[in-house]
Order: structure tokens, then sequence, then C-alpha cells
């Protein structure tokens, strides 16, 4: 038997689930994005609340929703929602971090230049602008003699 597709107005019921769901969700968000954010700065805390809040929450979540009925089965939906959301997010930063590893370079090295040489080449643009640039000094060796132009 095919399935009728209509549109019609949401009910009462149907705005009342949708809203405290959302506002399970938003709040679950929230409050657990704030402890896994600010957990890393507990100590010997950090772990503890950082996955009980990523695992405990949606389980809590999951089976609140679950086990009640009416609102707060609604809400405890949106509960595991938000909670499995922040997982999900968190979750990759966690299993690899990526703070404080460097970037692999391929090919050419980046090369750096010695220390007084960009105040050389500096003060021989501002001295370029002005028209003060002596006749004898160019750019062009300082250049050669970092390995830019070869």
């Amino acid at each position: 038997m095919a399935q009728a597709i209509a549109i019609a107005a949401p009910r009462t019921e149907d705005v009342t689930r949708t809203v405290s769901m959302a506002a399970g969700a938003g709040i679950t968000g929230l409050a657990e994005g704030m402890i896994v954010r600010i957990a890393p700065q507990m100590g010997a805390a950090a772990p503890v609340l950082t996955w009980g809040a990523l695992i405990g929450v949606p389980t809590f979540g999951i089976f609140g929703a679950l086990f009640t009925r009416g609102i707060l089965g609604d809400v405890l939906t949106g509960v595991a929602a938000g909670g499995i959301g922040v997982l999900g997010y968190s979750l990759p930063e966690m299993i690899s971090p990526t703070i404080g590893r460097r970037a692999v370079s391929r090919g050419n090295p980046v090369k750096l230049l010695a220390a007084g040489i960009p105040q050389r080449v500096q003060a021989l643009a501002a001295a370029s602008r002005l028209g003060q640039v002596p006749a004898n000094e160019s750019l062009i060796p300082i250049m050669e003699d970092q390995g830019i132009l070869v």
C-alpha cells in the first residue's frame, strides 16, 4: 500500500516535541562543549571530565529517551542528539591531535633569510622610494648571497 505524502500545519504536540528536543540538544551542546573545552586545564581530572562527559552524556540521553515518555523523553532525545554531536565533533582531535604537529615539507625546503638581511633590504627599499639609492648598491648581490636568485 502506497503511503500518501501530505504537507500540513504542525499540531501543538509536534511543535512542543520539536522545541523540547531542540532545547535539550542546545543546552546539552553548550554545557558539554564547555566541559570538554575547559577540562584540559583541570590537571589530573582532565581525562575523567573529558571522557566522562563525551561518553556519559549521550549514554544518559539515550537510556533516558528509551525509558521515559512525553516531554521528558523528548528532552532526553535532544540530550542524546546534542551529546552525540559534541562527541562527533571532539573525537577526531582527541584520537589524533594536530596541535604542535609540523607540516611536512615536500620537495624544496623553505629558505630563511639571515638576521641582518631583512633590515638591509628594508632600508634599501625605503631609500629607493625617496630616490636615495646609491649607484653602487643593489638588491641582486644580497639575493644571490641568500640563494634566492641562482
